[in-house]
């Protein structure tokens, strides 16, 4: 594991959802941007909880800098977090090898499905018109507005 230096810049709880949120300057000097498994085991290990109950929403580090902006939200228990953390957060969090295998299975699924029909692309669909007595009513045809016509008074300065 990577050593980190985290700085909490904003630290709120949510009550609603039973998590703290939190706002990270996280200093990696002489490193890359560290990876979302490294900063959830760095993240845990300082609030003393679970990496499951760690969530890393946001990394960002500035071209040529050294430090990493990061959003990470922290559960009180894993469960909660499995119902309030969309799914691509989730797959995001994983380590690579299970992160791969989740999205294998979902590309299995997915293949699985019967896809929906779509229209035939050379042939135009029919226009719907009105019936008026058995026939057919034609579309009204709209002129342009004309433009107001010039009087051939002069105009008084």
């Amino acid at each position: 594991m990577l050593k980190l230096d985290l700085k909490v810049k904003q630290d709120t709880y949510n009550p609603l959802l039973k998590r703290k949120e939190v706002s990270l300057e996280v200093e990696h000097e002489g490193q890359g941007t560290p990876s979302r498994v490294d900063l959830r085991k760095a993240v845990a290990s300082k609030f003393s909880t679970k990496p499951e109950n760690v969530y890393v929403i946001d990394v960002e580090t500035k071209t040529g800098t050294q430090n990493a902006l990061c959003q990470v939200e922290v559960y009180e228990d894993a469960e909660t977090a499995q119902q309030t953390v969309p799914k691509y957060i989730r797959i995001r969090n994983l380590p690579p090898d299970e992160r791969r295998q989740v999205r294998e299975q979902e590309a299995k699924k997915e293949e699985g499905k019967p896809k929906a029909a779509k229209p035939a692309e050379g042939k135009p669909e029919a226009k719907a018109t009105k019936q008026v007595e058995g026939k057919e009513a034609k579309p009204k045809e709209t002129k342009p507005p004309e433009p107001p016509k010039k009087s051939k008074e002069p105009e008084a300065k």
